[in-house]
């Protein structure tokens, strides 16, 4: 079946790069010969007008046989066809011709692009979901649950908008527009100068970050005031909220919304909260409704009830794990990292992570596949009762059995909360624009990641062993297939671009090659000598010959083990 897809991938992407020479030599009006797709003997072909369209069994290339593709062939041509000949058409068509392949194979993934991006009928609106602290949106005053309705002066109803608007603005005020709790209120943010590196560790882009996300909290209470009005309700942490006053509840900023449209009026919640069940093989959690009554108070000028989304709350403590050596409990309220304000769990243990991992690679080059002994100690700042208090968390890396591999014990845990944002529908006219635009842009940067990929190797800062043909093609062809259908458009959109972009480089015999021989004919101002075209096809064909024999060599070193089990078998 993986042979199947491959030739699927191969074929359409050999017929589009063809038909892109084919049509525009029709155009120009070139005598067409033979439409080959593949090389050796004939599989099936026919002829049409002065055309033969034939299959040929090597899957692997193509081509468009076009009158007169020599200077010595147009002489002996008969006067009628000596003016449809390729080589006597001008340099521009000419060029038009050869560049219209690559061209194609570039048009593909644009087509390929757009048509996914249109196929998206419902979007993500411009509502606020979680706003991270310590981040500009933070400090510009953003909540959890408010809804962007204008940038600078633009109207926005989608958050690829807020997205567009808000990281081409590196360091630059930008003004914005709220709604919250029906009322409008205007703020303006600074997003953070970040910069993007590619995986060859060159500076593809500068972008703003300003620290927000769609993603929402879902309303698993933590209690952050021992003596606020929920706690002295009865509320406890890692309840649940179903509804308010009647009214369904999903995400925690509704329930906030609640609080501060209350203006002190009693709130009647309905809570699911949890039960422990201990069976010999684990801890199970049954849930129970339970209804309370929470009165807010106003504490400045908002109204609280003195609790928070239960994200950062311990809801798990190991016995003798590095976290209860460090005496959190469960119930702490964890808010700095080293000093840091911290409001996400995932991104505070990846920190965590990526620091101890550093050191891990470091001892792990003495002691080689030994549990290394690393002593990283993190400041953790956490809430207990309502006090800020300070600990030392100090991880273990434990190396895992019959592996060289460490796995980071921490010992605690939290209740994963998070509500992905409800959709709305995508109106036909916004998602024309935006699949024109994404297709486009999504196009571009794979064509220049390719293009600096080619610089870097090069220069010899990117190794040759990346380079892969046709085994490594097959192999990604199968795996996309197996994944479905748009997987393998998409997989067949990258190699496209790697196929247009790579028959634009200035190799003869390659149709870059062929543009620069026509760029140093128009230098010359006249054509270049028999002799001059053929040891610029001899040298192209040695470096197509080593590029080939240098993606076979990878690609069966790839495929090693495979090989010599197959043989094996045999």
């Amino acid at each position: 079946m993986g042979l199947i897809y491959a030739i699927i991938l191969i074929g359409v992407l050999i017929f589009v790069h063809e038909l892109g020479h084919f049509l525009v030599a029709k155009y120009f009006d070139v005598k067409v010969l033979r439409f080959a797709i593949g090389f050796g003997p004939t599989i099936v072909s026919y002829t049409r007008g002065e055309t033969e369209y034939a299959l040929c069994a090597l899957p692997l290339g193509g081509y468009v046989q076009m009158l007169g593709g020599d200077l010595e062939s147009i002489e002996h041509l008969p006067k009628e066809d000596r003016e449809r000949a390729l080589m006597s058409k001008p340099i521009w068509q000419r060029s038009l011709v050869v560049l219209a392949g690559p061209v194609f194979n570039i048009v593909l993934p644009v087509i390929i692009y757009f048509v996914f991006a249109m196929g998206v009928t419902t979007t993500i609106p411009s509502v606020v979901g979680d706003v991270f602290e310590g981040m500009p949106a933070a400090s510009a005053g953003l909540k959890p649950g408010d809804k962007i309705v204008e940038i600078d002066g633009e109207p926005i109803g989608y958050w690829y908008e807020v997205i567009e608007n808000l990281t081409t603005a590196p360091g630059r005020e930008v003004k914005l527009k709220l709604e919250r709790d029906g009322k409008i209120v205007e703020t303006s943010v600074t997003p953070q100068t970040k910069t993007d590196t590619d995986f060859l560790g060159l500076n593809v882009r500068t972008y703003g970050l300003t620290g927000i996300h769609p993603a929402t909290y879902g309303p698993t209470l933590g209690i952050t005031n021992p003596e606020g009005p929920a706690a002295q309700a009865g509320l406890e942490h890692f309840d649940r909220v179903i509804s308010i006053d009647g009214k369904h509840i999903r995400r925690f900023d509704q329930i906030e919304s609640a609080i501060r449209s209350s203006n002190g009026t009693a709130l009647k919640m309905q809570v699911f909260r949890r039960s422990p069940i201990s069976v010999d093989f684990g801890r199970f959690y049954a849930q129970h409704p339970i209804e309370v009554t929470v009165t807010p108070t106003k504490v400045g000028d908002e109204w609280t009830i003195g609790v928070h989304n239960a994200e950062m709350f311990v809801s798990r403590i190991e016995d003798g794990s590095p976290s209860a050596k460090a005496g959190l409990q469960i119930g702490d309220m964890v808010t700095k990292l080293d000093g840091v304000p911290i409001s996400n769990w995932r991104y505070l243990n990846r920190q965590i992570s990526n620091a101890v991992n550093t050191k891990v690679v470091e001892v792990s080059e003495e002691t080689g596949a030994q549990a290394p002994e690393v002593d990283v100690p993190f400041e953790i700042t956490y809430v207990r009762d309502g006090k800020e208090l300070t600990t030392t968390l100090t991880p273990k890396v434990v190396k895992l059995e019959q592996q060289d591999f460490f796995k980071l014990d921490i010992g605690w845990g939290h209740i994963p909360d998070l509500i992905e944002p409800d959709e709305v529908p995508f109106p036909f006219f916004k998602r024309l624009a935006y699949a024109a635009e994404y297709s486009v842009s999504q196009t571009w940067e794979f064509c220049k990641m390719l293009v600096l990929g080619f610089v870097r190797m090069a220069q010899g800062r990117l190794s040759l062993d990346n380079v892969g043909g046709p085994i490594m093609i097959g192999e990604l062809a199968a795996q996309a297939g197996k994944a479905g259908w748009d997987r393998f458009l998409q997989m067949m959109a990258l190699i496209s671009i790697n196929l247009g972009v790579i028959n634009l480089l200035p190799i003869p015999i390659l149709d870059g090659g062929q543009l620069m021989l026509f760029a140093l004919e128009k230098l010359k101002r006249g054509p270049l000598s028999f002799r001059t075209r053929q040891i610029a096809a001899y040298v192209g064909f040695t470096m197509i010959l080593f590029l080939v024999v240098l993606a076979f060599k990878n690609d069966i070193e790839r495929q090693w083990d495979d090989i010599a089990q197959w043989v094996n078998e045999l």
